[in-house]
């Protein structure tokens, strides 16, 4: 006779160890920065452009028709006092601008400007220790029409 309670226990067990092994995203904007400033540097793994992956594996993806991007930061480092540093790809100077906890997210715009509708954003669950995105929307890449973009890092720890 077989026992009905094996499998069910074997099934509870998988279920935990994924949720486990799971990355929990930050709960709100403080813990999100903690995230954030953990980790030495982050490096682009994906960009995003309305919702089509432009950017992946390391490489351009060429879009027919879509906005091309050839100017990005390959390395950003979040620093607890308040400065995101980037380094576009084939370059070595950092580009600065500054992060700023609000009431439910994070913005990513130039130092001492005042907030902008094209500063980036960056939303507790789109963080976790491993990984986070910013996005924007603005019409300066296809005008009058408004683009979506999304930079997705992972962590160089």
């Amino acid at each position: 006779m077989k026992n009905p309670v094996f499998p069910s226990l074997l099934t509870l067990f998988a279920l935990i160890a994924t949720l486990i092994s799971c990355n929990k995203t930050a709960g709100d904007p403080k813990e999100a920065a903690a995230y954030l400033t953990a980790a030495p540097k982050w490096k682009i793994d994906e960009i995003r452009v309305n919702d089509k992956v432009t950017f992946e594996k390391g490489k351009m993806t060429q879009q027919f028709g879509g906005i091309d991007f050839r100017r990005y930061m390959e390395i950003v480092e979040i620093r607890k006092d308040g400065n995101f540093e980037g380094v576009f790809k084939g370059e070595s100077t950092p580009f600065k601008l500054q992060w700023k906890l609000n009431e439910n997210k994070i913005t990513v715009g130039l130092p001492g400007a005042p907030p902008s509708p094209g500063d980036w954003t960056i939303a507790p669950a789109d963080v976790d220790e491993n990984s986070f995105i910013m996005k924007t929307q603005s019409t300066a890449y296809d005008y009058p029409n408004v683009t979506k973009i999304a930079l997705k890092f992972k962590s160089l720890k």
